[in-house]
């Protein structure tokens, strides 16, 4: 139906008003037109990202392949992605070494979270025995406890990195934020102790809750930049919240530890577990008295590693 009003002019008679629908009909379709072309950039972009990252799980996934062979890898280049590559280019590990068939009697001790005052105590126990040990750090406890560090170092054991914030979700946020937060330990330790350690452990291990977008990419280019990381095999629940012995700790390590043929033992130094500190000297008594030996991690040793979730 058309619409018509009366209206003066100069003309006189009548003027045909247009239909206020008929208005609309062009701005609807080129909402359409720009919601279309958006959709289509916007797939376009989600395929080049998943093409991405189907890459580096290809690649990641070939390194698993290589270290569980107990092979060194080749590590294959992996792209630059939103310039994370080039963040910290000083921050390079050492690259994996050739592998090295370690004794089937060795037992790896690993301590993570420290150092505090039961750092000083595990080592006194080390000490005691002739052992050696692997100490994964945590930045932000450094400060004070300089002389634990060095003391590490200077009696021969090995000192990875953990981690500064220990906060899973702020680290596990992107690549670049867990490169800050490594590079931010990877330069406490140095100040410390005039070293840049070369392995590490993931918080919460390679594969968890807050890594399951990020992992495969942080493995990719921290593998790329030379550092090796390390998982476990045994735990000694000493981080579940359970308030175990000290005598419980050693037993529950011990079946872990007669149960492989290579144990990578996850156990935890911080303020606030004594009770590991006090297991340490029963522990390596028992560890010596089936035949075995406590030895430290370096990247001659074939990482334990977890494995991706599908």
């Amino acid at each position: 139906m058309r619409y018509y009003h009366r209206r003066h002019s100069v003309y006189g008679g009548y003027r045909r008003r247009k239909n206020p629908k008929a208005i609309l009909k062009p701005v609807a379709v080129l909402l359409v037109i720009a919601a279309f072309v958006t959709a289509i950039v916007q797939s376009r972009h989600a395929k080049q990202a998943e093409e991405k990252i189907q890459v580096l799980e290809q690649q990641v996934a070939a390194l698993q392949t290589q270290l569980a062979s107990g092979t060194v890898p080749d590590v294959p280049p992996v792209q630059a992605q939103d310039g994370y590559q080039a963040l910290y280019p000083e921050m390079l590990g050492a690259g994996y070494g050739q592998f090295t068939e370690k004794s089937a009697k060795a037992v790896y001790l690993t301590f993570d979270d420290g150092p505090s005052a039961n750092t000083n105590t595990i080592l006194d126990a080390l000490k005691a025995r002739n052992q050696k040990a692997t100490f994964f750090v945590v930045g932000k406890n450094i400060s004070g406890k300089e002389d634990t560090l060095r003391r590490i170092v200077n009696e021969g054991h090995t000192l990875g990195i953990h981690g500064y914030t220990h906060d899973y979700t702020a680290t596990y946020q992107s690549v670049e934020a867990f490169l800050e937060d490594f590079h931010k330990t990877y330069q406490a330790v140095y100040d410390a102790c005039g070293i840049y350690p070369t392995i590490f452990r993931f918080p919460g291990g390679s594969v968890n809750a807050y890594n399951h977008d990020t992992c495969q990419q942080i493995i990719a280019e921290m593998t790329r930049r030379g550092f090796v990381y390390y998982d476990w095999d045994v735990s000694s629940e000493d981080a579940t919240g359970q308030n175990y012995t000290a005598e419980q700790l050693v037993e529950t390590v011990m079946q872990g530890v007669l149960s492989k043929q290579r144990a990578v033992v996850l156990m935890h130094d911080a303020a606030d577990k004594k009770a590991t500190a006090d297991a340490v000297p029963a522990l390596l008594d028992r560890i010596i008295s089936v035949g075995c030996y406590s030895d430290k991690l370096d990247h001659t040793v074939r990482p334990v590693t977890f494995r991706f979730h599908e």
